[in-house]
């Protein structure tokens, strides 16, 4: 017997993390549980039993480390690996009355995750610097669709990067 699935499409800011790990515990606590990620952002649900699951995430490649190691640590822990989606790993982990569940204990490990997305972003954002230079040096008329796209995306891009060292900003508070 097939299991029931649903789609639902619903979009988080990276600097949402902890909105979008809230909104999964919520999808299970009514049922639904995370079986899939497709990019951009749409989550696939099996449904089951509610069930209290406590999701994190963390935004982590594996080119620094090994990735059976990076797994193993959070198994350990009691963290089941649910997927992966463009860098972002999602875990689970069923939740305990009077525990609070967390991937990261400090702010500094918390800070880092931020970082090494940033660092991603701004590797991200030199080809798309290097177009809209480029570009700005072509006569075609059709290169300015391309041009306004490009300036709007790295519009995006420096929001998103301000967004992200404001949340570092307040974790270096705590």
């Amino acid at each position: 017997m097939q299991k029931k699935r649903m789609r639902k499409f619903k979009w988080f800011w990276a600097w949402q993390d902890e909105a979008e790990e809230e909104w999964l515990r919520e999808m299970s606590n009514n049922g639904w549980h995370l079986a899939r990620i497709g990019f951009p952002t749409v989550y696939t649900f099996e449904a089951g039993e509610p069930r209290d699951f406590v999701y994190r995430l963390d935004y982590r490649s594996y080119y620094k480390m090994d990735k059976g190691d990076y797994l193993q640590l959070f198994s350990d822990a009691g963290w089941e690996k649910v997927e992966e989606m463009a860098g972002w790993q999602y875990f689970r982990q069923a939740a305990r009355s009077g525990d609070e569940l967390e991937i990261y204990t400090d702010s500094e490990s918390k800070i880092g995750k931020y970082t090494r997305l940033l660092a991603f972003l701004g590797i991200l954002m030199l080809p798309l610097l290097f177009a809209i230079i480029n570009l700005s040096k072509a006569t075609y008329s059709w290169i300015s669709v391309i041009r306004v796209f490009n300036f709007l995306l790295f519009v995006l891009y420096v929001y998103a990067m301000i967004r992200l060292l404001l949340r570092i900003r307040e974790l270096k508070r705590i």
